[in-house]
């Protein structure tokens, strides 16, 4: 889901030009509701998903509306934050973890998943990071969002010398660049749960639910070795996030294969999405609950 055009980014920006931010988030209440209502595809995707997660309560309206109006307030968190300069509260949970992956001496693989803010996550991480960090997005559906995102993330790049973002285009090769970086000693940061477009999927099970998740950073882990971290960043409040990062699912090593470590990585994933369900921003059915 999204906003599929830069006029209604650029119609919202200008807006928050004038209108006190308490206000503004204020409006994402009903503007949410009403989001939801229209739109049908992606509000059926999210209760499907959720009703496999949490049988009995994530079929509801109101567990659906709450993913709706989540994903508003992070958009909005966005906005103020790359355009406006607003200062993000943020916390790192697990800096033992985060201290470990940073000296470590080779490449390293990160897993996340499109929770809280993407783009906010992948700044406030690469500026408290001492090494650089090599970020993996998706194309924008229209050319002219694509145009703006481009130029929002390009300005970013130069804020932070440590970020740089690569573009998953339809017929390129940026595995085997990913796969470069790695081999060199470099830490790439994958999405290890939404298969959107030309990404081929695998499926995983654990405890009764099946998720339908992106097979290419497993086979990136499988092909180079590198050990995997899990890093997840998840919204406190109006520009205030958490970042958790974890022990490495994967150590590492060529002998693994790519369904050993979905093996390990679905756990992962599995446990945050239960604390964290109404922060989950996929649009497509993903999940399902097996027979009983």
């Amino acid at each position: 889901m999204g906003l599929h055009d830069a006029c209604w980014t650029k119609a919202i920006l200008s807006l928050m030009r004038w209108v006190p931010a308490p206000v503004f988030t204020l409006l994402a209440y009903p503007i949410s509701a009403i989001a939801y209502l229209l739109a049908v595809e992606p509000r059926e995707a999210i209760r499907a998903n959720l009703s496999a997660l949490l049988p009995g309560k994530g079929d509801s309206c109101l567990a659906g509306y709450q993913v709706f109006l989540q994903f508003s307030l992070t958009y909005l968190d966005r906005l103020w934050y790359l355009h406006f300069r607003r200062k993000i509260d943020w916390e790192i949970i697990g800096e033992g973890d985060f201290e470990d992956l940073e000296k470590h001496p080779g490449g390293a693989l990160i897993f996340t998943v499109h929770s809280g803010n993407y783009d906010i996550g992948a700044s406030l991480f690469a500026r408290k990071f001492t090494r650089p960090v090599h970020t993996v997005r998706m194309p924008e559906a229209s050319d002219s969002l694509k145009k703006l995102r481009r130029k929002e993330l390009c300005d970013e790049e130069g804020r932070e010398p440590n970020l740089h973002v690569h573009y998953n285009e339809p017929g390129g090769h940026l595995g085997m660049e990913l796969c470069r970086l790695l081999m060199a000693g470099e830490v790439v940061c994958v999405q290890g749960d939404r298969v959107l477009g030309e990404v081929t999927p695998t499926l995983a099970s654990i405890d009764g639910v099946t998720y339908k998740i992106p097979r290419g950073p497993l086979v990136l882990a499988e092909v180079t070795g590198v050990p995997c971290y899990p890093v997840f960043l998840s919204r406190r409040g109006r520009l205030a996030y958490r970042i958790e990062i974890g022990k490495p699912f994967f150590q590492g090593g060529k002998k693994h294969k790519a369904a050993e470590i979905s093996a390990a990585w679905l756990p992962v994933l599995h446990s945050f999405l239960l604390r964290h369900w109404d922060q989950w921003f996929v649009f497509e059915p993903l999940v399902t609950r097996d027979p009983a």
